[in-house]
């Protein structure tokens, strides 16, 4: 299992669900030497199956939800007892209207504000590939 931030090769790569072929997740399995691969930076979770019982898992951001509307942020839990490793997603509830005001009193973007305060992302949106940003609002 490999934990890491973007990717294997690079910290600030994203790997994103429709541009991240299954030939491609492969390769940085074969060549992080790995069966799970846990990655971040884009802050969209999902997970792809491939061959050989292996796994790539995007956990999303804690900090910034998952553009679908919903304010919580989401993690996954990974159970490694069975026969393949099983992924549960779960949402976490946190006090995002606090956040929101604490980050108005500091002079932050309204733009940012309204990521957390709505679910949806309001900056950023130029990085992403037409699939993913077709699911927002924006």
């Amino acid at each position: 299992v490999l934990l890491c931030h973007g990717s294997p090769r690079r910290t600030n790569e994203f790997l994103w669900e429709s541009t991240s072929s299954d030939a491609f997740l492969g390769w940085l399995l074969d060549a992080a030497e790995a069966d799970v691969l846990c990655v971040t930076h884009t802050g969209l979770p999902w997970e792809r199956r491939l061959p050989g019982d292996r796994l790539v898992v995007n956990v999303g951001a804690i900090g910034r939800p998952a553009n679908d509307g919903d304010p919580r942020v989401t993690y996954p839990i990974l159970d490694f007892g069975g026969p393949a490793v099983t992924v549960e997603w779960r949402r976490v509830a946190y006090d995002h209207a606090a956040l929101a005001a604490e980050m108005r009193a500091e002079g932050l973007p309204g733009e940012f504000v309204e990521t957390i305060e709505t679910g949806w992302w309001t900056t950023c949106l130029e990085v992403l590939p037409a699939k993913e940003r077709a699911r927002g609002r924006y």
